[in-house]
C-alpha cells in the first residue's frame, strides 16, 4: 500500500463524482476505477494528448468512431488477410455502383477537391492510413489523382471506388494507372457519361467484369465450356454459327466483317500491320492456329502462321481462309506451305 498526497481542485472532482457515487464516496476507490478506465482508453494511442485530442467534445474519431460502427451492426471487423483475399480475388470486377454511393455521398460531393476532402477524413476517422492528393503532370497538365500509403488492397479498392465516383458523377475518365509500391497514379481526362461506365474506367479497373456478369448470367454453360477447354488443353476452335455453316457446306467462309469488327472500320481501310495485330487477337479466340508471327526479310514483310493440321485439304482451306483476308485488304503476296507452316510472303498494296 502507497500512501500519497493528491492535489485537486473542484472540477476535478465533480468529474469523479459518477466513481464516487459508485464507491459510496470513497475517494481511493473512486481514483482507482479512474485508473482502470484512463488505461483502457489509452490502448491504441501514443500518449496522453492523442488520446485527449480524440476524445474530446467534437471530435471523436478512429478508433472511437470504429467502435460505434461496430457496436451499430454497420461495420464488422475483419481480418487483413481476409480482406486481401477478398481484394485480390475479385481484381477486375468492378465495384457496385450502390457501394461507390456508400462510400462517396454524392449527395455532398460536387468536384474533385471536395471528393479529396471527403476520403482524407474518412480515411483519418477509419484509420485507414491512406491520403489522397491532385497534382498536375508537367508534360501535357494533366491532372492526376495520387492515392498513397495504407493497405495496399484497401488502396486499390479506393482507387477502383474513387474513379467510379469520378465517372459517375463529375464527368471524368480515367486515361492511365501507373501502380507504385507505395501509391496508385490516376490519370483524368474529361469524359461526360449519362449511364455507362467510361470506357478507361472499365480498361482499368473492370477488364473481367463482363466475363464474370456472363459467367453469373449462365454458370453450367460457362462452367462446362471451361471443364472441355481445360480437358482437351485448348484444342478446340470456337467459330460463329455462320462461319462453321460455311465450312459444312465445304466453301470458305469470308470473316472479313469479323475483323472489321475488331478494327472499327472497313477492311481496305486496315493497314497490313495493323491487320496482323487483329489476326492475332482472332487466333487467340478461335484457337483456328497455333500462332501467327511477323518477319522482315528482303525488305518484305512475312506472316507465319503455325498449325497443326495434317489433313493437307484442310490445310489448303485454311490457307484460302486467310488469302480471302489479305486479298480483301487489298494486299499482293505470294503463299507456300511447309509441313504445319504457312509463310505468306507480302509485296506491296493495291
Amino acid at each position: 500500500m502507497v500512501r500519497k498526497n493528491v492535489s485537486m481542485e473542484d472540477i476535478h472532482l465533480r468529474k469523479l463524482q459518477p466513481f464516487l457515487d459508485k464507491n459510496n464516496g470513497n475517494l481511493s476507490a473512486a481514483i482507482r476505477d479512474a485508473i482502470e478506465l484512463a488505461d483502457a482508453a489509452l490502448e491504441g494511442y501514443e500518449s496522453v494528448e492523442d488520446a485527449l485530442g480524440y476524445f474530446t467534445e467534437g471530435s471523436a474519431k478512429y478508433p472511437g468512431i470504429r467502435n460505434n460502427l461496430i457496436e451499430s451492426g454497420e461495420c464488422i471487423l475483419i481480418s487483413q488477410l481476409s480482406f486481401r483475399w477478398f481484394i485480390e480475388n475479385t481484381d477486375g470486377i468492378l465495384v457496385a455502383d450502390e457501394l461507390v454511393s456508400e462510400l462517396f455521398n454524392p449527395y455532398q460531393i460536387k468536384s474533385t477537391s471536395d471528393l479529396l476532402e471527403y476520403l482524407n477524413k474518412r480515411s483519418k476517422n477509419h484509420g485507414w492510413g491512406i491520403e489522397a492528393s491532385i497534382i498536375n503532370w508537367e508534360e501535357d497538365k494533366t491532372e492526376v489523382i495520387v492515392i498513397e500509403h495504407g493497405d495496399p488492397s484497401l488502396r486499390a479498392f479506393l482507387a477502383e471506388a474513387f474513379s467510379i465516383f469520378l465517372g459517375r458523377y463529375l464527368n471524368f475518365d480515367v486515361s492511365f494507372v501507373h501502380r507504385k509500391s507505395n501509391s496508385i497514379l490516376i490519370f483524368l481526362k474529361e469524359y461526360k457519361s449519362d449511364t455507362e461506365i467510361p470506357p478507361g474506367i472499365r480498361k482499368n479497373f473492370g477488364t473481367l467484369d463482363y466475363t464474370f456478369k456472363e459467367i453469373k448470367n449462365k454458370p453450367d454453360f460457362w462452367t462446362t465450356l471451361v471443364e472441355r477447354y481445360m480437358l482437351h488443353r485448348y484444342e478446340r476452335v470456337n467459330f460463329n454459327r455462320d462461319v462453321f455453316e460455311v465450312f459444312l457446306s465445304g466453301e470458305i467462309p469470308d470473316i472479313t466483317s469479323f475483323l472489321e469488327t475488331f478494327a472499327g472500320k472497313p477492311i481496305r481501310e486496315i493497314p497490313l500491320s495493323e491487320l496482323f495485330i487483329i489476326c492475332k487477337k482472332v487466333i487467340s479466340v478461335t484457337q483456328l492456329v497455333s500462332e501467327i508471327e511477323r518477319t522482315s526479310e528482303g525488305g518484305k514483310m512475312h506472316l507465319k502462321i503455325r498449325h497443326s493440321f495434317s489433313d493437307e485439304r484442310a490445310v489448303l482451306k485454311l490457307v484460302e481462309l486467310f488469302s480471302k483476308v489479305f486479298r480483301a485488304a487489298g494486299h499482293i503476296f505470294e503463299v507456300r506451305t511447309i509441313s504445319n507452316l504457312i509463310i505468306f510472303e507480302f509485296a506491296g498494296a493495291c
